[in-house]
């Protein structure tokens, strides 16, 4: 399966052959009245986008069209891999280079900062985090005594 969009109107399509150059895609005949010819199309087709432009027709007898699309060129964008800063909604990777660690000490530095006394005192911030430092200190002191 597979989606043609010309503009904004989405067409399902069937994909029955892909190769390097183009594909061959079957539409209902409902559907290949809604083609506009002249422009290319975008194939929406194993998570992949292509601009492709269509070079011939063929009416079937059982109603549907095959249409044998040229492939123009790859839109599909390039996967992320990595970061600095870690993805809340992606699978956790177990190679040790996620942006955790980052993220984890520009919050120590920023939490650090708004505990000093000049900015602290400030913002009204630096008595409440230093008490929280302190508690957490002695907690961990207390654990191993």
């Amino acid at each position: 399966m597979a989606v043609i969009k010309i503009g904004r109107s989405p067409i399902k399509t069937q994909v029955h052959e892909a190769s390097i150059d183009g594909f061959t895609v079957l539409v209902d005949s409902s559907d290949a009245s809604r083609l506009v010819l002249g422009k290319p199309w975008i194939l929406l087709h194993d998570n992949a986008k292509i601009e492709v432009h269509a070079q011939w027709f063929f009416h079937a007898d059982d109603g549907n069209v095959q249409i044998g699309l040229r492939r123009l060129r790859d839109l599909t964008k390039p996967p992320v891999i990595g970061g600095w800063f870690p993805s809340f909604f992606a699978t956790p990777r177990e190679d040790g280079s996620s942006g955790s660690l980052l993220f984890v000490g520009a919050s120590l530095i920023v939490m650090a900062s708004l505990a000093m006394p000049g900015v602290g005192d400030a913002l009204g911030t630096s008595g409440k985090i230093q008490q929280a430092f302190g508690a957490i200190y002695h907690g961990i002191c207390g654990y191993f005594d």
